[in-house]
């Protein structure tokens, strides 16, 4: 919907401009309380509007519709998400990141379940409006790129650009984040402690690199073991004699 002019003078355009991003801002973080607490189905535009204290309409002059607001609310996070794992990539000494970047996002879950709440209702708004498909998956690239650069990093020894393997680690562990995220909010008694940890042991022992677990190299079946051994393309064949 386009917004309608307001037809003031320049001199009141800052004031304007700052009680507009004021309701905006307002409505966000509203709709985020009311859709944590009752979930997409059961929040009404109106109740959004009541607890960020305007009026109804500016709910529909700012988002459109209650599906474009659950991506906005969910974009202002995931935006949250992306800078707090920068900030983590770019001042965590490089021998102690891996075990930060799984801390926090176990430590992530533990504070704020009504996060994942909101992603999985955004998957399935994204399964079920055509028109938010795209923006639903763009939001998934954008953690899933930020993820790829801890992984970079770890494996580079320095702020690198990702390569295909970096982002292919990436998918991996947001998607078993999210697995994990999802079985705990289904079911209070699962301890996702031991497996984070188990998780994060299966990553690192995958990886090599400055900051990865290296394996040893693998010894080919050498040559020189089977010519020690008289491997058995050298060892002379054995006559049978003809039975009379």
């Amino acid at each position: 919907m386009a917004r309608p002019r307001s037809g003031k003078t320049s001199s009141n355009a800052a004031p304007e401009v700052a009680a507009e991003s004021d309701a905006r801002a307002r409505l966000i973080a509203a709709s985020y309380r009311v859709l944590a607490e009752r979930g997409y189905d059961a929040t009404t535009v109106k109740e959004v509007a009541r607890v960020a204290g305007v009026n109804q309409g500016l709910v529909h002059y700012y988002f459109g519709s209650k599906d474009a607001l659950l991506l906005a609310v969910t974009r202002e996070h995931s935006q949250q998400y992306v800078a707090e794992l920068r900030r983590l990539r770019e001042e965590t000494p490089l021998e102690q990141l891996a075990d930060a970047s799984f801390a926090w996002g176990e430590r992530h879950l533990r504070s704020a379940p009504e996060q994942f709440r909101l992603r999985y209702e955004l998957f399935a708004l994204g399964l079920r409006n055509a028109e938010l498909t795209g923006a639903v998956a763009e939001l998934q690239a954008q953690g899933d790129c930020e993820v790829a650069r801890v992984v970079a990093r770890y494996r580079g020894g320095e702020d690198v650009p990702p390569e295909p393997i970096d982002q292919h680690y990436a998918s991996i562990i947001k998607a078993c984040f999210d697995g994990l995220a999802l079985q705990s909010l289904l079911d209070p008694a699962f301890d996702a402690t031991p497996v984070y940890a188990l998780l994060k042991q299966m990553v690192l022992k995958s990886m090599d690199g400055p900051g990865g677990a290296k394996s040893p190299p693998r010894r080919a079946a050498s040559s020189r073991g089977q010519a020690r051994r008289g491997g058995p393309r050298n060892r002379p064949r054995r006559r049978v004699r003809p039975t009379r």
